[in-house]
């Protein structure tokens, strides 16, 4: 830095030297001693490298005070509204570059934020008023005990909230209310919607330790969470036994819900994909799948401060296992 420090000022250093010898000769001509000249040349250049340190110096303050609070604010765009106003004439310009660049950012900003509430709230409407024809397609299935339109019912029901949940993933924050549930709360309500479809493909489905164990957390956003690993559990599957497990784990720190399906399981080389955006597997039928479910569950999961980890061996079997913190600081 000092380095780059002097080439910005290499005009200023040529020129005080030529100047110092420039006067050092012109004080040998007129008779003045060779060793007053030359102290006096000393000290000239001695006065020119202090007043380069301490600019240096001064120079270098306000760099790492500015690099500091860059570093240290999360919206890097409001940096402009926490550094000083600077003095010199050259770093006003710069300023008011910064200043005019940061507002036009905001306005740009805002205009987006406002675009995208708009949107997720038409959305919202949407879905809800797409929920009552939904209803009534269920309806007429059930009546008519119509198996084949129950299934795609129940599909076109699970896309819908695929895509809400996946338009609001980013604002979960403003959509969420943390309470103490049990692991019960909330896998029972998925296991009843996929009632029907357990029952017409004889899944075998065995639940074990969900009612006493208590986890904060928000029960809407998990059951989606729980519903798009067993809709993976279901939906690829291998075995004429068709087995999904599902437990709770009291560990020392954490509660653990685990998801365990014998179904076609997934590659070593693909797990560490597998909640990657628009990763399919390479074993998976890109008709089948989207490569967002899983994608929406990790950073879902993120935002709610629970973890989420998947073991599998190809062609045997795959465990989901979801890891909440002990406590309730989720509601302090």
């Amino acid at each position: 830095m000092f380095l780059e420090y002097l080439e910005e000022k290499i005009f200023f250093i040529i020129s005080s030297l030529l100047f110092t010898i420039l006067l050092s000769i012109y004080l040998l001509l007129i008779g003045i001693n060779v060793g007053i000249v030359i102290l006096f040349a000393i000290l000239i250049i001695a006065f020119i490298l202090i007043s380069l340190l301490v600019s240096y110096i001064l120079i270098k303050k306000r760099y790492v005070k500015i690099v500091n609070l860059v570093d240290s604010l999360d919206e890097k765009y409001l940096i402009k509204e926490v550094i000083d106003k600077p003095k010199n004439l050259e770093n006003k310009a710069y300023y008011y570059a910064l200043d005019k660049a940061c507002k036009a950012l905001n306005d740009k900003l805002s205009e987006v934020e406002n675009s995208k509430e708009e949107y997720l709230d038409f959305l919202d409407s949407f879905i809800h008023e797409i929920k009552t024809p939904i209803s009534a397609l269920s309806l007429y299935a059930d009546n008519n005990n119509d198996e084949r339109v129950k299934e795609d019912v129940l599909k076109i029901s699970r896309l819908v909230d695929k895509m809400l949940f996946y338009a609001k993933s980013d604002v979960v924050e403003k959509d969420y209310f943390i309470k103490e549930v049990t692991l019960a709360d909330l896998v029972h309500p998925v296991l009843l919607e996929y009632k029907n479809y357990l029952l017409n493909y004889s899944f075998k489905v065995e639940v074990k330790n969900l009612d006493n164990l208590v986890v904060y957390t928000d029960i809407k956003w998990l059951n989606f969470i729980i519903e798009q690993i067993l809709n993976n559990s279901l939906k690829y599957q291998n075995k004429k036994e068709r087995i999904v497990r599902i437990k709770g784990i009291d560990d020392k720190n954490n509660i653990k819900l685990v998801i365990y399906d014998n179904g076609v399981g997934i590659k070593e080389s693909d797990l560490s994909k597998v909640f990657e955006k628009g990763f399919t597997g390479s074993n998976r039928s890109k008709k089948n799948a989207s490569g967002i479910g899983l994608y929406l569950v990790k950073k879902l999961c993120d935002k709610l401060g629970i973890d989420i980890k998947i073991e599998s061996v190809y062609l045997k079997y795959t465990k989901v296992i979801i890891t909440f913190p002990k406590g309730n600081y989720f509601i302090k």
